[in-house]
C-alpha cells in the first residue's frame, strides 16, 4: 500500500539530518541503510571499538578488537577470562615490584643499622654518668648527647629516604582494585 501512495523518489529519502556519533551512524547504516549501501556494509566489519580505547580489549585467539564488556569474542573466545588473567598478571607484577623494593631496601638498611651503633656511646654515656654520679644538671654531660642525636637523626632521614619507594609500592599494592587496573591499562592519549 505504501508503494501505491508515494512515488519512488520519496522512498529513497533519508530524513536523518542530525549528526550522530560515528559508531551510532555505522550501526544505523548497517541496520537500516539503503539497498545499495547494504552490500558495502556487509563487507565492513561489525561494530567494533577503536584499538586505543579504554573500553577495548584485543582477543588473543583471533586478534580482533572487542568491547571489554562482552563475555565472548565473535570467534567464541572467552574474553572475561582473558581480562581476569590480565588483572592477575597486573597484581602479580605489583607484588613482584614490591618484593624487589623490599629486598633492596633491606639490603641497604642492614649496614645502616650497624652504623647507628656509632651513636650509642653518645646517648648512653650521659645517662650512665647521671646514674653513677648523680649529677644530672651538668651542661657538659648533656652536650655529649648532641652528637648522638645528630647521628640518629641523620640515619633516620636516610632510612626514610630508602623506605619511601617501598612504602609507595606497598600502598599501591594495597590499593590495587579491578577499577584501578582498568584505569592503568587504558592507553594514554596526548591531547
Amino acid at each position: 500500500m505504501l508503494d501505491q501512495e508515494f512515488s519512488n523518489d520519496v522512498m529513497k529519502l533519508r530524513p536523518r539530518k542530525l549528526r550522530l556519533g560515528r559508531d551510532v551512524e555505522r550501526l544505523l547504516e548497517g541496520v537500516c541503510g539503503t539497498e545499495e549501501d547494504s552490500g558495502r556494509s556487509r563487507d565492513r566489519q561489525a561494530l567494533r571499538p577503536n584499538a586505543d580505547s579504554a573500553n577495548a580489549i584485543r582477543c588473543t585467539a583471533c586478534g580482533q578488537v572487542e568491547y571489554i564488556t562482552r563475555e565472548y569474542c565473535r570467534c567464541g573466545h572467552y574474553l572475561v577470562g582473558q581480562i581476569e588473567d590480565e588483572y592477575f598478571a597486573y597484581e602479580r607484577g605489583l607484588a613482584e615490584a614490591h618484593e624487589r623494593f623490599s629486598t633492596a631496601a633491606e639490603r641497604k638498611l642492614k649496614p645502616l643499622r650497624l652504623a647507628t651503633l656509632a651513636g650509642l656511646p653518645f646517648m648512653v654515656w650521659p645517662f650512665l654518668h647521671a646514674f653513677l654520679y648523680g649529677a644530672t644538671g651538668s651542661l657538659t654531660i648533656w652536650l655529649w648527647m648532641l652528637p648522638g642525636i645528630a647521628i640518629y637523626g641523620l640515619f633516620g632521614l636516610i632510612q626514610a629516604k630508602i623506605n619511601a619507594k617501598r612504602n609507595a609500592s606497598a600502598q599501591e599494592l594495597q590499593a590495587a582494585t579491578f577499577e584501578q587496573f582498568l584505569i592503568d591499562r587504558a592507553p594514554v592519549t596526548s591531547t
